[in-house]
């Protein structure tokens, strides 16, 4: 539904078709030369006075490959580490994850829907999201998973409410909001304690089963059962279907990435697949490496790369990036090379990040804010720049930087459709002229910098179609690849070679038990808290919908005109309790802030659990005039910054407290 009204997308009225500048009067209209110049200048001129640190980039949700390079590569070559995504905010748990336990944060492995018995999955909702991992495409995905069951197979859904992909699952496990922990403990323990684990797997493939066997024999599976609020025999029963499946995998998507304890219950999945062997084998989770080289390209520059943690909490890089949680803090913080200037590329974070009042205090702060987008938008109220990008109908791209998550090994080009609208601009032409007003190395790549510096003295850019070309494995041509609709599909590896190429600790073997994660979940399952009176409900703000995709299409007409602004769904039994109906409007309270809403009224969720759509608050001045009408509520007044993962820093968006309160006046 989404795809086919990018149309709109396209030739929405309200784009950002020239460079606005703010002045003291507001916005106005700038060209482009005056545009690079003075942010190229401004930004040398912070660097200079406050240090590398002082300059930060961030890219978002609907960046392509160039944009994540330039980003990556921006940071670098002011010598700042300060560069951040927007993966910190969903994913960057798994990247933990696969650091510790593969050896490599890259190993990112996808669940092979076309040949498997039995599929469990924990927080998605893939008949809308349209794939079962992050990147991952699927079109077909109902007709994927319908396939598993007319070959004899089953599907089991995780999840709190009753949604599109629940609707013909075999099994739904109604879990309360931020337990999938607990559960994937009691379907490890049951598992190893009963013997229904490959053992001669284990024996060939991983280390540390002993620390998960001695976790089972101390979980008692009937508290695992009250903290899930689910049947013993429900836990046990779907332990025994995994287990015996001829091949089966188990994946998580955002409801679970967001919650609580994220990269311990990734960790868990990637156990549970372990220990019934379903890791590198068909049916299970299978990983092919990708079909494109990145590094060829890259690494000269990344290499030069500023990779020291971060000033704020001493967080690693993962996925290339600092945890977003801390850009705010970093900013207002009172040290003189706190960040000061941010170039966004493709994003929103003043509405995708948590704790709002912070990040606009933050982003208000700010010397020097620059915003890549087709939109004057949200953040783009607090720019000092706005400049108008290119759509992916108006330029040719190759999104190299993720196709290892894609199912097959496959190299497409998107070929240019139309002419840039109006002004609009290749970022990648924009960043070379911003780099040499700044005397700073594009890509952090002095040698390509002298073939930029010597373009620009000819009048002409660094091609793009160089950076495309590098990272093509041997044997394969740019040209042959333009020249395939559909793109080049390679053949996958075999399922065993994983091992000898992708598994790279220092036995070369998984490790199944790393020492922090261990501590880690040894803590978690000795912790008794008890319920909060005061919050009694939990809330989820992951919530997924046909006609909404984040920030970037709440101006499109089509999709949102027919969709409510984001109310509350709460469960008949907890209307009925505080006297509301549909449609009543309600305080919805954290520990963190409120909000105030409209309630729905379903039966699809739980009564002790509250839903609300993420990515909505259009209340800034910005240009996207339907939005603003139209503008909902950010429910990321509820989070904070303050309990985010011990691991990555990424925040809480689903299982936490909550509490509704009735409006009576």
């Amino acid at each position: 539904m989404k795809g086919h009204n990018l149309l709109e997308y396209q030739n929405d009225p309200d784009r950002l078709l020239h460079p606005l500048r703010r002045t003291k009067d507001g916005f106005e209209r700038a060209d482009w030369s005056t545009a690079t110049d003075d942010i190229g200048g401004r930004l040398r001129a912070i660097t200079d006075e406050h240090g590398p640190d002082s300059v930060a980039t961030y890219w978002g949700n609907a960046a392509d490959s160039a944009n994540i390079v330039l980003a990556l590569t921006t940071a670098g070559a002011f010598g700042s580490r300060n560069t951040f995504n927007v993966l910190s905010l969903e994913f960057t748990d798994r990247g933990a994850v696969a650091s510790r336990v593969y050896g490599d944060e890259g190993v990112m492995l996808q669940p092979d829907a076309d040949h498997t018995e039995h599929a469990l999955l924990l927080g998605t909702n893939p008949v809308v999201t349209q794939g079962m991992a992050l990147l991952q495409r699927r079109p077909h995905i109902r007709g994927d998973l319908r396939d598993i069951q007319r070959r004899g197979g089953s599907l089991t859904v995780v999840d709190p409410r009753r949604t599109e992909t629940t609707s013909f699952a075999d099994h739904h496990l109604a879990i309360r909001p931020g337990t999938d922990l607990f559960l994937l403990v009691g379907l490890i323990g049951h598992i190893l304690r009963n013997q229904l684990g490959d053992a001669a797997w284990l024996h060939r493939h991983a280390d540390g089963i002993d620390e998960w066997e001695r976790l089972s024999r101390d979980v008692d599976l009937d508290r695992i059962a009250r903290i899930c609020d689910l049947p013993r025999a429900v836990i046990e029963a779907e332990a025994e279907r995994f287990a015996t499946a001829s091949a089966a995998f188990a994946t998580t998507r955002v409801g679970v990435q967001t919650g609580p304890n994220t990269t311990l219950t990734e960790w868990a999945v990637t156990t549970l697949n372990a220990i019934t062997g379903n890791i590198a084998r068909s049916g299970g989770m299978i990983f092919h490496g990708g079909a494109t080289e990145p590094a060829r390209y890259l690494l000269d520059g990344l290499l030069r790369n500023n990779f020291t943690p971060s000033r704020i909490g001493g967080h690693a890089h993962i996925f290339g990036g600092l945890p977003a949680t801390v850009l705010a803090d970093d900013i207002l913080s009172d040290a003189d090379d706190r960040v000061r200037a941010l170039i966004v590329f493709a994003g929103n974070p003043v509405l995708s990040f948590p704790d709002t009042p912070k990040i606009e205090a933050a982003l208000a702060r700010l010397d020097l804010l620059v915003c890549f987008d087709i939109y004057h938008s949200d953040t783009g109220a607090f720019a000092d720049w706005t400049l108008p990008a290119t759509t992916q109908f108006e330029k040719a791209s190759m999104h190299f930087m993720v196709d290892k998550y894609e199912p097959t090994r496959r190299i497409e080009w998107k070929p240019q459709v139309v002419e840039p609208a109006g002004e609009a601009r290749n970022e990648w032409d924009a960043m070379q002229d911003i780099c040499v007003a700044a005397d700073a190395p594009f890509l952090n790549n002095p040698r390509i910098h002298e073939e930029v510096v010597s373009h620009h003295r000819r009048g002409t850019h660094y091609p793009e179609r160089a950076m495309y070309e590098a990272v093509l494995p041997d044997g394969i041509a740019l040209d042959d690849v333009i020249a395939s609709p559909g793109g080049i599909e390679l053949p996958s590896e075999p399922p065993d070679s994983f091992f000898a190429r992708h598994v790279t600790t220092p036995s070369g073997r998984i490790d199944l038990a790393p020492v922090d994660l261990v501590d880690g979940l040894d803590g978690v399952l000795a912790a008794d808290d008890p319920p909060d009176p005061d919050l009694p409900l939990w809330l989820i703000s992951g919530q997924r919908r046909l006609r909404s995709f984040n920030t970037w299409i709440h101006n499109m007409v089509r999709l949102t005109e027919p969709l409510d602004e984001p109310t509350a769904t709460i469960h008949p039994d907890l209307a009925a309790h505080h006297g509301l109906v549909d449609g009543d409007t309600v305080d919805l309270r954290t520990a963190n802030g409120r909000i105030r809403l409209r309630v729905t009224v379903k039966d699809s969720i739980r009564p002790d659990t509250v839903a609300v759509p993420q990515f909505w608050g259009h209340t800034y001045d910005s240009g996207q005039h339907h939005a603003r009408a139209r503008p909902g509520v950010n429910v990321n007044h509820l989070h904070g910054t303050d309990d985010v993962d011990a691991y990555t820093a990424m925040p809480i968006f689903n299982g936490r407290p909550c509490a509704v309160e009735p409006i009576t006046d």
